[in-house]
């Protein structure tokens, strides 16, 4: 029991000098060390942003950017083929469950086979972002956004959510912030 009360009164002491500190003061730096951190983060921002142009670009211009024979151009270009296909279908799904479709009598419309699944630089990687936006700027298509979900037995499905819906995180919001105002500024 004395250990406990112990480990108590140690936690008081300490919890007590931290109460007392002042929540405002700010910890000393040497000299010029702001300007130094301010400059470490502007150059990881331009290194991030020049790492997502760079990968843009590729999916952009496929074979402009990696060569007429190049296998990762045809990859890209297959992949945004599969992409597209993927998305028409899912708009013929929805059109047929409208014009033909009751409450009751659907085709379930959130899952589709896609070869996309099985690349663990879209499912797991942060690649997907550019085929998205690929999507989204070059085939013009801003309704419905195309994601990826895990089922219970750890495979990956595609399927799509309304833009309106659709809520990118963090990292995502910048990859597109870099992308629009590189590649598509607004006027």
């Amino acid at each position: 029991m004395s250990e406990i009360s112990s480990a108590l009164s140690a936690f008081s002491k300490k919890f007590s000098r931290f109460t007392r500190a002042n929540p405002s003061a700010s910890p000393n730096l040497p000299p010029g060390a702001e300007e130094g951190i301010q400059r470490r983060i502007m150059e990881r921002d331009e290194a991030f942003s020049a790492e997502v142009i760079r990968t843009y670009t590729k999916y952009r211009f496929p074979y402009k950017t990696l060569g007429e024979n190049s296998v990762e151009a045809a990859t890209i270009k297959n992949d945004e083929d599969a992409l597209m296909a993927a998305y028409n279908l899912f708009k013929a799904v929805l059109a047929a469950n409208e014009e033909f479709g009751t409450d009751q009598t659907r085709i379930r419309d959130d899952v589709i086979a896609s070869p996309l699944v099985h690349k663990t630089a879209y499912t797991q990687g942060d690649d997907f972002v550019f085929l998205q936006c690929w999507l989204m700027y070059e085939q013009k298509i801003g309704d419905y956004v195309p994601l990826f979900a895990q089922n219970k037995d750890g495979s990956y499905i595609l399927h799509f959510e309304s833009a309106s819906s659709y809520h990118a995180d963090y990292k995502k919001k910048e990859i597109l912030a870099v992308i629009q105002e590189e590649f598509y500024p607004v006027a």
